[in-house]
């Protein structure tokens, strides 16, 4: 199985001996190949994550590099996180002004996104309660699992998109509630 670069934090700060926060959280942002390619150059291995795992893992001066390293490039690495973070927020934006595109183009809300949240809430709960209140044939026990981690999965993207910013989300909604739908469309 391939290593992904956000595998390689946990490699890092067992090399180094400390805590490496601003290159652990580089690397597992979308910056993460960028960084992991600077550190494979560090390292003179190739540009992948398993090759960087193992050179980390002989070198005697890793820990003195990787410490180094973080500190040269305190301000960039910063700066990535900082992007990787307006990136998310600019795709749940994007996100909530779909809702209110779509409320303003037809007049009302789309009731398949409420439809599918209440689906995947109400699928989680009821394999919630299943597994609390049913023995699970031992031969069907991976499959409920997996199913189980999608539905928890599913669920907390349901509650992230529809409460994860409630100030904001509760202004949105507000503001859609006042919207006037667009006549003639």
């Amino acid at each position: 199985m391939d290593m992904k670069w956000s595998d390689i934090t946990p490699i890092l700060e067992k090399a180094a001996g400390v805590a490496l926060p601003l290159v652990g959280t580089a690397l597992g942002g979308p910056a993460g190949g960028t960084v992991g390619g600077l550190l494979a150059s560090l390292f003179g291995c190739e540009n992948k994550p398993d090759a960087l795992a193992a050179a980390i893992q002989t070198d005697p001066q890793a820990a003195l590099k990787m410490k180094q390293f973080e500190l040269d490039h305190e301000l960039d690495l910063q700066k990535l996180i900082l992007q990787g973070e307006q990136m998310r927020l600019a795709d749940v934006a994007s996100a909530r002004q779909r809702e209110v595109d779509v409320t303003k183009a037809t007049g009302k809300r789309d009731v398949n996104l409420y439809l599918l949240a209440w689906i995947m809430v109400m699928g989680f709960f009821c394999l919630v309660a299943l597994l609390v209140f049913k023995e699970i044939p031992k031969d069907s026990n991976g499959v409920v699992y997996l199913l189980f981690g999608t539905l928890a999965t599913s669920f907390g993207c349901v509650i992230q998109y529809f409460f994860g910013s409630s100030k904001s989300s509760s202004d949105k909604t507000a503001l859609l509630a006042q919207a006037q739908p667009i006549k003639g469309v």
